[in-house]
């Protein structure tokens, strides 16, 4: 990673033509910051970093083409892998821990103002992450939420990260489909998620990050 004193090669990602053109802006006026590309799709924004390797990626979760969430695995895995620092409207205490188990650097609320998002971009450029507002050391240990869950509820979840329904779920574990549906909701409860959509998300990189197949 460049040092510091260096401008830094960032990779704006966001279906937004005008949130787009403000980060270039904020950027420019920092004089430490240069924009190498944008995108506005998920496969635009792989395409445009594999071409011109930046340093960090500033990703919007919401995307025209997909999740944003999904294209933080791929972006950590190319050869130059940079920095991803998600920038969202969501809710910070349930998608920052996603996108952190997802492998991003750091999560940023768009109501941030400019200095906070410099400070961000430095924060993660450096080795440290962003979360809650503030950098973080990784030598800090990490949020383990999923501990807290029983050795049925990580089978429940590991059938909701490979896309199977509640009656497949049930089918496997030899057990009836509301019981399943009564373990989704007391693990929702237990890690602070509310919608489907998010325990998916949360499924597919608990998986990731314990080499679940």
């Amino acid at each position: 990673m460049a040092s510091l004193m260096e401008r830094l090669r960032a990779l704006i990602v966001d279906d937004h033509e005008l949130v787009r053109s403000g980060l270039r802006f904020v950027f420019e006026a920092s004089g430490r910051i240069e924009v190498c590309a944008e995108a506005g799709t998920a496969s635009e924004a792989l395409e445009a970093a594999r071409e011109h390797s930046p340093q960090i990626v500033l990703l919007d979760l919401t995307l025209s083409d997909g999740d944003g969430c999904a294209l933080i695995g791929p972006l950590r895995a190319l050869p130059s892998a940079p920095r991803v620092l998600v920038m969202s409207m969501h809710d910070e205490d349930v998608w920052g821990r996603l996108v952190i188990a997802a492998g991003a650097d750091g999560f940023l609320a768009k109501t941030a103002g400019p200095e906070t998002l410099v400070a961000a971009i430095d924060a993660v450029c450096a080795g440290s992450r962003w979360i809650a507002g503030r950098a973080v050391s990784r030598d800090a240990p990490e949020a383990t939420a999923d501990a807290a869950l029983s050795d049925r509820e990580l089978e429940i979840l590991d059938g909701v990260a490979n896309g199977l329904s509640a009656k497949e779920i049930a089918a496997r574990l030899g057990v009836m489909p509301a019981t399943v549906d009564s373990h989704k909701r007391n693990i929702r409860a237990k890690l602070g998620i509310h919608s489907m959509a998010e325990l998916i998300v949360w499924a597919q990189s608990l998986r990731g990050r314990h080499g679940r197949n």
